[in-house]
């Protein structure tokens, strides 16, 4: 068997063979001079936030030792179908019983004026990255030509060095094939805060300079003068082998629910072929045509076949996690409920009580469950809907389930369509830990979002990386939580005699001692909530990192309860005293639980932390709603009387 094209979808594509057919041999090209690598992950290595390394494809099936497997770092240049040979670029001819082409797509560059300029660069592969890489550190200021995903990725690793970055996009806003007005203009908010310039509503109409690029012309005759462009308007598929074969193609290489082209022992998936007038621009459809390919040639029974699903996108652009499944902008016959909190957003659409589109941008851990009762058609209740609309989340926490529970078909990383089924493969093959999980499998190789799920699936066995300040914030929190519980039974006792150099009963009978310790507990419990404000304040979160912003609010909050030591001696008083100091040690005692289970998450089982999280969380949101009417009554009742 022959493989050509050694990105995500050929690596799936040699994967699969193996698992259907441990000892048929194989033999891999890849016309670039690095191993196999996650070209998803491009955007990541360019802005520093990945190691090369952390790339690598199939380091552990292309070892040494293997017999069956062959790489070959060498471009295809011919297929002969009628005597099942290809023929590569230094003229070698290689036999074929079954051939499959995961060529992939390159960029699209418009026909634009001076495109051909130096200076001009596309993004698409690790000589676009490296190129990108080495230009960055000369550049003053780098115009991007479009606002999709790879654009918006490239735009945001320009900044590393602090070069003027500027987004062009003709669309009303950023990722329009895949977002609504509301949801666009959230990201549109996130990418200028990170220091991106956008121009919306408008294209380039030609790139003017002399012997290099030095600017821009807009399409309303605005100039831009900058010294480098990214090309970033769209993929067309690598079709160029097929035509020289003489295999059918349209606008990319045709193929049968099978993945088989005209030729029947030559095969195409991912972006480079064409199922049903339709290609692909998302490596999750090329993973899934992947994998069938490998079932049909190894003649696994049942024949598999792609159907069309729902084309889902879920990406982490510029730190921020985006999903959507459906429709960018649903029309007035569906049913549309949305919630927005602070720069969370989520919107459901449905027809006949199903869902059929989903928009986020935010973090949702029940995504995964959404997708999976929209690929099931199931129904959603009208107290579904009220308990969306009033909290952002349409299935309780019980109805989320675990995801041991889950069914094979369910999609857990939906960045690449990675299913718990594919994932217990995974595991009973061997993976042991989320990296090993990840290279295997690309799960948790795109935005992220579902590494905590791939850590819940591999159970106690893997290790879990503790947080950032964890022992600053369980040293804080523990002695807290245990001093605000013996407040709840205990309180301080008055001297028994008065042959004192000082008598510490004056603290809680002295009128100016009360006021100064009452008036200190204010005052650091208000500090604390404009600390809690830089989760909800998107200016606040270039304010450092929230790891440490949390530790400052448990400190104070710490600092909070000794002031009322101090102010009452934890006597909790009687009537309108009694419900405030009650209230208000009951909202310390729930934020040591939330903050300690933060801390100590990693030596927790998932799904315990996960629990003890939410019950502390909730806990003390409830209990700080009734504080601040509580306090105002103290207050005015102590002076006025």
């Amino acid at each position: 068997m022959v493989i050509v094209g050694a990105g995500p979808v050929g690596v799936r594509a040699l994967r699969e063979v193996r698992r259907c057919r441990p000892e048929q041999p194989v033999i891999l090209y890849g016309d670039e001079r690095h191993d196999p690598y996650n070209r998803v992950q491009l955007s990541g290595l360019l802005s520093g936030e990945h190691k090369l390394h952390e790339l690598a494809l199939a380091t552990d099936v292309l070892a040494d030792e293997d017999q069956y497997i062959e790489f070959r770092r060498c471009r295809v240049s011919a297929i002969d179908p009628g005597s099942h040979t290809i023929t590569d670029a230094r003229g070698h001819r290689q036999a074929y019983g079954s051939l499959i082409l995961a060529t992939g797509s390159r960029p699209f560059v418009p026909a634009i004026a001076g495109a051909g300029l130096p200076g001009v660069y596309t993004f698409r592969d690790m000589a676009d990255a490296e190129r990108l890489a080495a230009r960055r550190v000369q550049s003053k200021h780098t115009v991007v030509l479009g606002a999709g995903l790879l654009g918006i990725e490239a735009a945001h690793g320009m900044l590393r060095h602090h070069t003027r970055v500027t987004l062009v996009d003709h669309n009303p806003h950023p990722m329009f094939r895949q977002l609504d007005p509301a949801a666009g203009g959230i990201l549109a908010g996130q990418i200028e805060e990170a220091g991106i310039e956008l121009l919306l509503g408008t294209s380039i109409r030609m790139l003017i300079g002399t012997g290099k690029v030095e600017g821009v012309v807009l399409r309303d005759g605005t100039e831009l003068a900058c010294d480098t462009v990214i090309v970033a308007t769209g993929i067309r598929p690598n079709t160029d082998l097929a035509v020289q074969a003489g295999l059918a193609y349209g606008r990319g290489i045709t193929v049968n629910p099978a993945m088989q082209t005209s030729a029947p022992d030559i095969y195409a998936v991912g972006e480079c072929c064409e199922v049903a007038g339709e290609v692909f621009g998302l490596v999750a459809p090329g993973l899934e045509q992947a994998g069938i390919a490998a079932r049909n040639i190894a003649r696994n029974p049942p024949p598999a076949s792609y159907h069309q699903r729902q084309q889902a996108t879920s990406l982490k652009v510029a730190g921020l996690p985006v999903f959507s499944m459906g429709v960018a902008d649903p029309p007035l016959s569906m049913h549309t409920v949305t919630w927005r909190e602070g720069g969370s957003y989520r919107r459901l659409s449905l027809v006949a009580g199903h869902i059929v589109s989903i928009n986020a941008v935010g973090d949702w851990p029940q995504l995964s469950a959404l997708r999976e009762m929209a690929r099931k058609r199931q129904w959603v209740s009208p107290w579904q809907l009220w308990r969306f609309r009033k909290t952002g989340e349409l299935l309780a926490e019980e109805a989320a389930g675990d995801i041991a529970s889950w069914p094979a078909s369910a999609i857990v990383c939906n960045c690449n369509a990675v299913c718990a089924g594919d994932l217990r493969a995974a595991i009973s093959a061997g993976a042991a830990t989320p990296a090993v999980l990840t290279a295997r499998t690309l799960a948790g190789s795109g935005c992220g979002s579902c590494k905590p799920l791939l850590q819940e699936m591999l159970g106690s066995t893997a290790p879990v990386e503790p947080g950032k300040g964890w022992r600053t914030l369980a040293g804080l929190a523990t002695p807290a939580l245990l001093v605000a519980l013996v407040a709840l039974v205990l309180s301080l006792p008055y001297p028994q005699t008065v042959q004192l150099d000082w008598d510490w009963g004056d603290l809680w009978r002295n009128d100016l001692f009360k006021q100064v310790s009452g008036f200190t507990i204010l005052g650091l419990s208000a500090v604390s909530v404009l600390f809690s404000l830089r989760k909800r304040m998107r200016w606040l979160r270039r304010l450092g990192d929230f790891a440490w912003w949390r530790i400052a609010h448990v400190l104070l909050t710490a600092l909070a309860l000794l002031a009322l030591a101090v102010h009452t001696g934890f006597r909790m008083g009687s009537q309108l005293n009694f419900a405030l100091s009650l209230t208000f040690v009951a909202l310390l005692v729930a934020g040591g639980v939330l903050a300690a289970g933060i801390a100590f998450e990693h030596r927790l089982a998932p799904a315990q932390a996960r629990r003890l999280r939410s019950v502390g969380l909730w806990s003390h949101v409830l209990l700080s709603w009734p504080l601040p009417a509580l306090l105002a009554a103290h207050i005015l009742k102590t002076y006025y009387f």
